[in-house]
């Protein structure tokens, strides 16, 4: 084996990316030990693990994980897909952030991307993650049905859903229970002397503003009283929006003394 002990002439004669090699070709160990040190494998002696981690430092070699899973015979990546609707959302940052932090300790790396409300860009990014061989993908679904996962779950991606549940498909979910805590909330208002709660919310084509509503409506007839329907607004999507009904409800003849905000971005 011919062997070349300068990083700089192996650089100079492989200008792409340096490959595993290149590593065995400046550590003087074969291709095979090169392999065996980057993948962890056991029965390598010190003295080689020195040699392989030396050059592959000298020449700043970066393991294709890709490559190594895909040789892999459960073929999986260390890799989530993670979609959700805005990730400048405060929510949905924190929602992030956890998913992200319990990844980390497991060596899994995350991929986030926002759906922004859209079914086809949903769609799209199912698509894009998948081909890039994710292991799952945590979602929170558009209000359109789910049903096209169908083929994915098949090919072996796993699917598991956050804060909504998906419409047409069966999956685990994780989410909280939005009607019993608006009703708690609406609950605390009227206990508080409130005649006048009015409720701001998100567009009623999404589950969690739907089951926030619900929650609204089971207090205010558990406490015996009407809704005003101009009292409600289903138009709280965004903040300027909130800031738009909620400056309309205060303006109007009899405005409310107390409102339940059902979105976080109204708060």
């Amino acid at each position: 084996m011919t062997t070349l002990s300068n990083p700089d002439t192996i650089a100079a004669t492989h200008r792409s990316r340096p490959t595993m090699r290149d590593v065995a070709a400046l550590a003087g160990v074969s291709l095979k030990t090169v392999s065996r040190v980057v993948n962890r494998e056991p029965g390598v002696s010190g003295d080689l693990i020195s040699k392989v981690e030396r050059a592959a430092s000298q020449l700043d070699y970066r393991h294709d994980l890709t490559a190594s899973n895909l040789r892999r015979s459960d073929r999986k990546t260390s890799t989530f897909g993670l979609i959700i609707e805005d990730v400048s959302n405060p929510f949905f940052s924190a929602v992030h952030r956890g998913i992200e932090e319990v990844a980390r300790e497991r060596g899994v790396a995350v991929f986030a991307a926002s759906v922004d409300e859209s079914p086809e860009r949903e769609k799209d990014l199912v698509v894009a993650f998948s081909q890039r061989r994710v292991d799952a993908i945590i979602m929170t679904p558009t209000v359109r049905e789910q049903s096209y996962l169908a083929y994915e779950r098949r090919g072996g991606l796993v699917l598991v859903f956050v804060d909504r549940e998906p419409r047409g498909f069966d999956a685990d979910c994780v989410v909280t229970d939005n009607a019993a805590g608006a009703e708690t909330a609406t609950a605390h208002l009227l206990a508080q002397g409130h005649e006048l709660v009015a409720f701001v919310g998100d567009d009623e084509t999404i589950t969690t503003a739907n089951q926030r509503y619900l929650g609204y409506e089971r207090a205010m007839a558990s406490a015996g009283m009407s809704i005003r329907p101009e009292l409600v607004s289903r138009e709280a999507h965004t903040t300027p929006a909130a800031t738009r009904e909620v400056l309309a409800l205060l303006d109007a003849p009899s405005p409310p003394t107390a409102i339940f905000a059902a979105q976080n971005l109204i708060t």
